[in-house]
């Protein structure tokens, strides 16, 4: 009797039991539909590579997930990641393109090397002036009173006086063949007291000509030019590296703002997997009286502050990420606000597929690496090295021809022999060869052996860096079709663990646990729950790993500048370098998005309040507290840049905001280190803590 109402019994149970189990299976083979439809090896295609779904037929798309269009609506976070998530006080945010706009503008980095270079361009400049003409001037006066001891130096007079004036002006000059020249005009007057000076007060003129010119060694406009042509040289690697300094600022730049939202998306997810561990606790308290037991109580609250601990983990790396994403833009605001802001990226993680191959990639990193063409440069110089020493080899030979006219008359008339030094006699000329060669000539042969083995250094240098280059761009270029290939595993997997963790908490919450003291069927939910946000994480992951990878892609080959539209510029006839981002045809794109605001947390612990609310009740209650400025006003007389240092505060609690936005000024000109275009402005900064 007793058997038989125990099986009356549960004949309901085990009916329920079949029915939530046949439900499951068909829940679990329905999501794996698109798996055993989904080809081998298929991999991400379209606009966007993060917002398309992979390439299948019909019944494959049409059986994924839910019923819904978007292939990515599983990303729930997407909601609340352009909002504030964190316990700071005050906010930012901030597309890409105004990230990049104020590193050109802020950063200490760029301003480093950009001056850099303008120094040398200067040294340019310094050498190509050593072959200006020279203008000589030069004035003399003198009194000689000398005893004297042979009668014929003055016929007579005990003493040897003589009072003597001059002036002479000139003009001197080095050729960029070698030739050195020297014309000069001296004009003067004399005067003695011997008696053999005839006339009296003389007036004296001579116009003087010489020229000097190498005719072996050190001649030849190669050697001449040596010291500016190494200065061009210089130059033009110090540009390179300029460019390189840049483009890894901006590559570092870019890849921490992804960084930026790949943590922030991570603490959104590690909260969200708190929330549904503390949804399975109160399931577990509620039914105490029923089928739960102590240690299942025990096992979900282990992993919540497990889950608490990474939630606090999360939040540092935020922290992290936001003081280096600042740390290099460089504007003061940022680095100064003290971990009272944050940062909140607008930019969805959305990229154009790049199909490269690896020969083009290759050849275009050949063309436009900045490494490449300093290490070209380099060689350049060992080349000139080597023929500058083997001009140092021969032997010196210069000829040197002087000329000159002279013209004395007395009572100190200069002016009339500055006349007839052309009209009166004729000139006096001089010619000679100079010849110098050193014994054995040791000196110049080694500086020639010398400069053939830095040849040789240069030359392997360059090769190595060409090879460099190469394995750079492979390894880009394989990190880029691994993300492609993970894009779609990573989006099943999500789907999948999606799936298994809502089968079994509706099963949890139908019929709670296994009826032991073990805890088996809990432990699984709670396994399944951080498979699931385990696998949420990797998604994001792979999303920024994909524009990570692009963005190395670009910087190994020497594009990064170019596809993002950055140029460096010299001034016409200037040193003076503008780093500017130009405009391209997509208007809205090159227009900086974002705003700055404040909010107030509910009373009680700030990090608490934000741990045990979800990011909506956030975003709901900002928009009483929250004082934003427009981060957009019409593009063509303005552009506003978010960024915002708070002050004293108002008369309704919170710090006015402090406004700092580029205005187009009246005439236009180039902005050094620009905003973006050549016609940005100046900027200003307006404090609105009153009139």
């Amino acid at each position: 009797m007793f058997r038989g109402r125990l099986f009356l019994s549960l004949g309901p149970v085990l009916a329920a039991v079949a029915l939530a189990t046949f439900a499951a299976v068909a829940s679990i083979a329905k999501a794996e539909q698109p798996h055993k439809n989904m080809p081998s090896g298929a991999h991400a295609s379209g606009n966007h590579v993060s917002g398309v779904a992979a390439s299948g037929d019909s019944s494959s798309r049409a059986a994924v997930s839910t019923a819904a269009s978007d292939p990515h609506d599983f990303q729930w976070w997407n909601a609340s990641i352009a909002g504030p998530i964190m316990p700071q006080p005050h906010w930012v945010s901030f597309d890409l393109n105004t990230v990049l706009l104020d590193t050109l503008t802020h950063s200490p980095r760029i301003k480093s090397v950009s001056s850099r270079t303008s120094v040398a361009l200067e040294k340019v400049t310094q050498q190509d002036a050593a072959f200006d003409s020279k203008i000589l001037l030069e004035s003399n006066a003198g009194m000689t009173n000398d005893p004297v001891g042979n009668t014929l130096t003055t016929g007579g007079p005990s003493r040897l006086q003589q009072d003597t004036f001059g002036v002479s002006a000139g003009v001197a000059r080095t050729t960029r063949g070698g030739s050195t020249w020297d014309l000069s005009q001296e004009l003067g007057t004399l005067n003695s007291n011997s008696l053999f000076f005839d006339p009296k007060h003389q007036g004296n003129s001579r116009l003087s000509l010489s020229l000097t010119r190498p005719l072996l060694a050190r001649g030849g406009q190669v050697y001449t030019e040596r010291l500016l042509t190494q200065a061009q040289i210089d130059a033009g690697v110090s540009w390179q590296e300029m460019r390189r300094q840049v483009e890894k600022r901006i590559a570092d730049v870019m890849t921490a703002y992804w960084q930026l939202y790949e943590a922030r998306c991570h603490f959104l997810q590690q909260q969200k997997l708190l929330e549904r561990g503390q949804e399975i606790e109160r399931i577990i308290v509620g039914r105490a009286d029923f089928d739960s037991s102590r240690i299942e109580l025990a096992k979900v609250r282990g992993r919540l502050a497990r889950r608490m601990d990474q939630i606090i983990a999360a939040e540092a790396n935020v922290r992290r990420q936001q003081a280096r994403l600042a740390m290099l833009i460089g504007r003061p605001e940022l680095v100064s606000a003290e971990n009272a802001l944050e940062m909140i990226p607008l930019d969805p993680p959305l990229a154009a597929s790049l199909q490269w191959t690896l020969r083009d990639a290759v050849i275009q990193g050949l063309e436009n690496r900045p490494e490449v063409r300093a290490a070209a440069k380099e060689l350049e110089s060992a080349a000139l090295s080597m023929r500058i020493t083997r001009n140092q080899l021969l032997p010196e030979l210069n000829a040197v021809f002087d000329a000159y006219l002279a013209a004395l008359n007395g009572h100190n008339d200069v002016f009339h022999s500055f006349g007839n030094q052309f009209t009166e006699g004729g000139p006096g000329l001089s010619a000679a060869l100079q010849y110098e060669m050193p014994q054995g000539n040791r000196y110049a042969r080694a500086r020639h052996r010398e400069a053939i083995h830095w040849y040789r250094q240069k030359s392997e240098e360059l090769r190595e860096t060409m090879q460099v280059t190469r394995a750079e761009i492979e390894t880009a270029l394989i990190d880029v079709d691994t993300s492609i290939a993970q894009h779609q595993s990573k989006r099943q997997t999500v789907l999948a663990t999606t799936d298994e963790e809502t089968v079994l908490t509706e099963r949890y919450r139908m019929f709670g646990g296994d009826g032991t003291r073990v805890g088996v069927v809990l432990e699984n939910l709670l396994d399944a729950q951080q498979r699931r946000s385990d696998a949420e994480r990797e998604w994001v992951s792979t999303q920024v790993n994909y524009l990570v990878s692009l963005i190395e892609l670009e910087r190994a080959m020497g594009n990064l500048l170019i596809h993002e539209n950055i140029e460096t510029l010299r001034v016409p006839g200037r040193t003076d370098i503008d780093i500017v981002r130009s405009s391209n045809n997509d208007t809205a794109a090159s227009i900086p998005r974002g705003e700055f605001g404040s909010f107030q947390h509910r009373s009680g612990d700030a990090a608490a309040n934000m741990l045990n609310s979800s990011p909506d009740d956030v975003t709901d209650d900002t928009p009483d507290s929250v004082a934003p400025n427009n981060a957009i006003d019409d593009a063509s007389k303005e552009r506003f840049l978010p960024w915002a240092k708070p002050t004293t505060a108002t008369p309704n609690g919170l710090p006015p905001a402090v406004e700092i936005r580029v205005t187009s000024p009246a005439t236009p000109r180039p902005t050094r280190l620009g905003l973006g275009t050549r016609d940005s402005g100046l900027i200003e900064t307006i404090d609105h803590r009153g009139p």
